[in-house]
Order: C-alpha cells, then structure tokens, then sequence
C-alpha cells in the first residue's frame, strides 16, 4: 500500500500546479439525421471554483468551435456551472444543455472531430465536438479496467510515466475503427479529469500503434459525487445507462446505433444489454487481460481479437452490401 501511496502522491503532485481545480467539459456527439437536421447531447461544461470567475460581474463563457467564435455563449451559476439561457424567456433564467440544429449548423462543423473552446474571465476548458452520421454504428469502450490494467492504478500510473495499458488495445481498436466503425470511450470518472483522460487516451501508443479518436465521455458530476457513486455505492451504471440513451436517442427512433461494448465488471454488462447490445458483441476482460465472451470459460486477448477483427467487426461496406441485398 505504501509503495501505491507513493505512486498516487507523485501523480497527483506532477498535474496539481496545471488544473484548474474541477472545471473541465465533456466531448459532445452532433448526428446528422436523414433530413439533414442535426442534434446534439447535452453540453456539460464546468469551471473551477476560482474567487475571481465567481465574484466577477461578467459571466458570460464565449464559445468557439475549430478558432471560430461561435454566434452563441453561455453563462455560469454560481457553482462554477456553465448553461444556455432560454432565449425567448431571459428573464426566468432557465437552464439549457443543448442547442437546436439551426444553432448547430452556424458551427459549420466537419464530418468527424471538431474542437470546442470554452472561456470565462481568465479561465479556459476545452472538449471536442464529433459529428457523426444517422447510420453510424458505434462501438463503445469502458477506460479504467478496460483500456488500463487495472481501475485505481490505470488513473495514477500515467501520470507519473508509467505505461499500464492493457497489451494489445491500440492495435484492435484501431483495426475496429478502419472497418468503419465509430469508437466511443465512457468513463465514470468526473468531468474535472475529463482533460487528463483525453491526454491519456490519446497519447497511448503501443509498438507505434495509437488507439483511434472518438468522444471521450465522462460524468458530468463533480469529482466527489462521481467517486461517491463509483466508490461507495458501486454503481456506475446509473450515470452510463443514462449517457447511453441519451446518445441513442440521437438517432432515428427504429435503429440501435450501438453494435459492440468493451468493459470490465457486471456493472458494464448490465449498461451494455440495457441499450440492447446482443450479448454475443459484449466482450469482458479481466486484470489479466482475458476477455470473457458471453460468460463463457474460454478467454481470448486483445492481440487474438484483432486476429479476426473482419469475422466479429465487417468492413462497413460488406455490412452495407449484406443489407441491400435482403431488402
């Protein structure tokens, strides 16, 4: 324990002088629909509790998308919170999360990653907007556990210099993503390490591999919340099944986006069958690095995995010719 003391002691040393205590945002998913409307999940964007950004009289956050100012803002409340304005009622000051397509569509965003820029007073968060299609079809992969080696080191061991990945992730989940697929990483964790476990995600390489971009999606939930329902309640479920409907319910009402999910506890499976992934696309790995198919006895690795990546993952294309041909 002493020897892991040490480990979380340096690597929360090693970021404290560079965060801004809390503040953080979460990566937000744009669809575009068959009409060519689009829609958005909620933008949870939130400061740290600075003295001078809560005393300020200005609290209005500027928005800006790919280093254009966008032709909206947001305002903060006095929890560091940033939100819309219902704009045909200001003076009620009612709380919005999300923009309407024709607000969406001034951002002029690209097919695929776009980044976001938040800024009040003298602070600064960022995320980054993905743009997808109405008929994307989605593979989501749990971090802690999943991606890391373990939940509580695979957090701490990055920071101070340590790989402890899981071998073998990068190189399947990028084979997963050339074959047309999209990736979607959910954590538990707060939105105040929302940035660190980007920084983490994406500057992983293994043998010159790097794991693919997708939104990086946390809770929205401030650091104690989030730990007190991962910790002490054990029930992480609750905020992923409801992040999962949300992004769902971004997509026509008669398709399921979702075609496969990486994680690593029961608590993964039960968000998993809840959003109706077939339990034979629920892969499950262990602090070893087995992955367990469908309760079954006999485990794979993710190098074995990436052997038959077109056999469980077809090219999109082979998908999309299947299709035609049985309507």
């Amino acid at each position: 324990m002493g020897r892991i003391g040490s480990y979380i002691g340096r690597g929360v040393r090693s970021v404290s002088g560079t965060l801004n205590p809390f503040g953080g945002a979460v990566d937000i998913i744009v669809v575009r629909q068959p009409d060519g409307s689009l829609k958005s999940t909620p933008w949870y964007v939130r400061f740290g509790k600075i003295q001078g950004v809560l005393k300020a009289r200005e609290n209005a956050v500027n928005v800006s998308v790919n280093g254009v100012e966008a032709g909206f803002r947001m305002n903060l409340d006095n929890r560091g919170q940033a939100y819309f304005l219902r704009e045909r009622d200001m003076e009620n000051v009612y709380s919005l999360t999300t923009r309407t397509s024709e607000q969406l569509a001034t951002l002029n965003l690209k097919e695929g990653k776009n980044v976001v820029v938040f800024t009040c007073s003298k602070q600064q968060v960022d995320a980054r907007i993905y743009l997808w299609r109405w008929d994307a079809n989605i593979v989501i992969s749990d971090v802690d556990g999943t991606i890391t080696r373990s939940d509580v080191l695979g957090q701490f061991m990055p920071l101070v210099g340590r790989d402890w990945s899981q071998t073998g992730v990068a190189h399947l989940l990028s084979a997963i993503k050339e074959n047309g697929y999209q990736l979607l990483f959910l954590s538990a964790r707060s939105i105040s390490q929302a940035y660190l476990t980007r920084q983490f995600l994406f500057n992983l390489m293994q043998d010159g591999k790097g794991l693919p971009e997708g939104p990086v999606v946390t809770s929205p939930d401030g650091l104690f919340l989030s730990l007190y329902r991962e910790v002490v309640k054990r029930a992480p479920q609750e905020f992923k099944i409801a992040c999962l409907q949300e992004i769902k319910a971004l997509f026509p009402y008669d398709r399921n986006p979702f075609y496969a999910g990486f994680g690593n506890r029961d608590t993964d499976e039960i968000c998993y069958l809840k959003v109706e992934i077939p339990e034979g696309k629920i892969f499950t790995i262990n602090s070893k690095g087995q992955i367990v198919l469908k309760r079954n006895t006999d485990t794979m690795s993710y190098s074995c995995l990436h052997g038959c990546v077109n056999d469980l993952f077809p090219p999109m294309s082979s998908v999309s010719s299947l299709r035609r041909l049985t309507m």
